[in-house]
């Protein structure tokens, strides 16, 4: 039972960790106030031919698509001589379509993961003398995750671009993402940088979700050590 509870242990970190990142990844992609701004920082009007006052729409747009709340990915606008632009190319709807898919897997992966990492939990804390092994579990659980995490960072580090390809050889089955920024809009509002900055702002929101989660196993470990001495 002491294995068992520790086995718990292990995949509730885990479990309870792909919770907070799949969540931040669904919201992310929901926030079309903070895709737009990103867009806007990392893609000017001034690299994308898109007027600064279309940005909010196309990103309220794409995160409308992302999330399902929309049934088609297209933007329109009258430009400057009152004429209407089209801003997406079917081949660039189509990869969008790809992309909502994954963020549509998304979300039940994250109510998958919670709802695992919950049963977990109750399988390991049934048994009070079996709890320490679960918090034990727990952190054994937070530092193979941590040395995942620092392999990722260090092949970020050393060839993003290299990571940046392989995740989407994976993630797609097709060769949709391979967009030219001389034609195609989407790429250029979304460049590598859009990206690397979306991601550090996601890893450190899950960053700070795995130390509470060490936090709090950590405090349940000495508050036990310490009733064990009185």
């Amino acid at each position: 039972m002491r294995r068992g509870s520790r086995a718990a242990g292990i995949g509730a970190a885990i479990c309870w960790t792909l919770f907070v990142i799949t969540l931040v990844i669904r919201l992310t992609a929901g926030n079309g106030g903070l895709l737009a701004a990103e867009m806007l920082e990392n893609a000017p009007p001034e690299r994308t031919g898109l007027p600064e006052t279309e940005y909010p729409g196309v990103g309220e747009m794409t995160a409308g698509y992302l999330t399902g709340k929309r049934d088609e990915f297209q933007y329109t606008f009258t430009n400057a001589s009152g004429e209407e632009y089209v801003c997406f190319q079917p081949h660039e709807a189509a990869h969008m379509a790809d992309c909502r898919g994954l963020i549509l897997l998304d979300g039940w992966v994250c109510l998958g993961t919670l709802a695992a990492g919950l049963g977990l939990a109750a399988a390991g804390l049934r048994r009070k003398e079996n709890r320490g092994d679960f918090l034990r579990g727990i952190l054994t659980g937070l530092g193979i995750l941590a040395a995942v995490a620092a392999g990722m960072a260090i092949w970020a580090a050393v060839n993003f671009d290299g990571l940046f390809v392989t995740f989407h050889r994976v993630a797609f089955r097709n060769d949709g993402w391979l967009l030219d920024p001389r034609t195609d809009l989407l790429i250029r509002l979304m460049p590598e940088s859009f990206f690397i900055r979306l991601g550090l702002r996601g890893g450190a929101i899950s960053l700070a979700g795995a130390a509470a989660l060490a936090a709090a196993a950590g405090a349940g470990l000495y508050l036990r050590k310490k009733r064990d001495k009185q």
